[in-house]
């Protein structure tokens, strides 16, 4: 009778030690695409950049790093490359965007605002990725974790 009780507590434990994800499917693009060097053959860039500060110092910290730093990293190939502390910003990023068809690369970053270029698959049309633009900017300037949002076409 003890073994029949031990091996259903054990069952039960198990059952409850349910494993979970860590990482959204949007956090896993986003981890993924700032890793990457672009644009590459699967990705393309928006010509307008975006420039974002969340409302909260931290996560504008996390996301810190000027181009070339991320240049470095992106080179290296290593995802050891990028400071641990990255990590909490680019969660934060995908939670903003967790709802939103597109997709955000940092081209760079200070302690109030980040820079990012909108990221589509390569074989979306020049002008749809442009046009994909402005309604993420709407999205983001009714969010109440953005704080600042502006567009920059001269790039």
């Amino acid at each position: 009778m003890k073994n029949w009780v031990f091996a259903l507590v054990a069952l039960l434990v198990l059952v409850g030690c349910e494993q979970q994800t860590t990482n959204t499917l949007k956090e896993g693009e986003i981890i993924s695409l700032d890793q990457q060097v672009l644009p590459n053959s699967e990705w393309q860039l928006s010509r307008s950049v975006i420039e974002l500060s969340f409302c909260r110092d931290r996560v504008n910290e996390d996301l810190l790093a000027s181009e070339s730093e991320l240049r470095g990293w992106r080179g290296s190939g290593e995802p050891t490359a990028f400071p641990p502390y990255r990590d909490e910003g680019l969660e934060k990023l995908a939670k903003l965007l967790s709802d939103q068809q597109t997709l955000l690369w940092q081209k760079n970053g200070n302690v109030s605002a980040q820079r990012y270029h909108v990221v589509m698959p390569a074989n979306v049309s020049k002008g749809e990725l442009e046009d994909a633009v402005f309604p993420l900017v709407a999205f983001l300037s009714s969010s109440d974790q953005v704080c600042h949002v502006a567009v920059d076409d001269s790039y």
